[in-house]
């Protein structure tokens, strides 16, 4: 099986623990990954298009969008999660539910910041301690799938230097570069960094991180060539730092 190289995997058939053959043998594995990724998907249909348009821009500021149908989110929400199932099939079926939340998450965040140039502590902030909670479900899963805990402790320390680390940085760069990054890329960088390095490849956080500053950069080009923004405009930085994690989890050989 697939499976097998997976990151927690280090022994033979017999040291596996008895949901392996629930998620990696069994027709029935497949049908809860099916419904899983599907019930993200829905949630972002019913309730995505509300929960964007419940943020107003900050004080003197435009609203730069509309609020995007529930089919357009959902279509979004659809092609990410479809990457990420395809990706951890085979891998680690444990993390999907963390990074199903971060995908609805992050789809969100990008609608919003687009509309209004903000990612807001209120959606920020409390994900933090889903996404612990989800990763820890994700190692109580890997002792019950591969009869270990197969290096939680690494897992946990490389969390937290991913979230750390890009959190000083991305902070550094608000207070000596303002009108720049705001707070709210600082908070979803070390958020980002926390999903990524529980992989322990903390080399998709810097990968990440060029990838989305590699984005934006491409998008302003395009925006400033194709006369449709001005050098003054601010860019919306969220859907990069979005989009660079999600390439990074891609094409970095996780």
């Amino acid at each position: 099986m697939g499976a097998l190289g997976g990151r927690h995997y280090g022994g033979s058939l017999a040291d596996v623990g008895p949901l392996y053959d629930v998620l990696y043998v069994n027709p029935v594995g497949p049908l809860l990954v099916g419904l899983v990724a599907g019930a993200a998907v829905l949630v972002t249909v019913a309730v995505g298009s509300r929960l964007v348009a419940v943020f107003e821009p900050f004080e003197g500021e435009p609203v730069r969008r509309g609020v995007p149908s529930p089919v357009a989110l959902g279509t979004v929400t659809a092609v990410v999660v479809g990457v990420l199932v395809w990706r951890l099939w085979g891998r680690d079926l444990g993390l999907l539910p963390a990074y199903l939340f971060l995908a609805v998450l992050g789809v969100v965040l990008a609608a919003v910041d687009l509309r209004v140039h903000r990612l807001p502590d209120a959606l920020v902030l409390p994900s933090y301690g889903i996404l612990v909670a989800l990763l820890g479900g994700d190692a109580l899963l890997d002792r019950y799938t591969w009869g270990s805990w197969s290096g939680g402790g690494q897992s946990v320390a490389d969390a937290a230097v991913g979230a750390a680390v890009p959190l000083a940085l991305f902070g550094a760069l608000h207070l000596f570069r303002r009108g720049g990054l705001g707070l709210g890329d600082v908070k979803l960088v070390g958020l980002l960094g926390m999903g990524l390095g529980w992989t322990r490849h903390l080399s998709l956080v810097p990968l990440a991180l060029l990838l989305g500053a590699l984005s934006a950069g491409l998008w302003t080009a395009f925006q400033l060539v194709t006369g449709r923004a001005r050098r003054s405009d601010a860019v919306p930085y969220g859907p990069h730092l979005l989009l660079g994690a999600l390439l990074a989890f891609v094409l970095g050989g996780y």
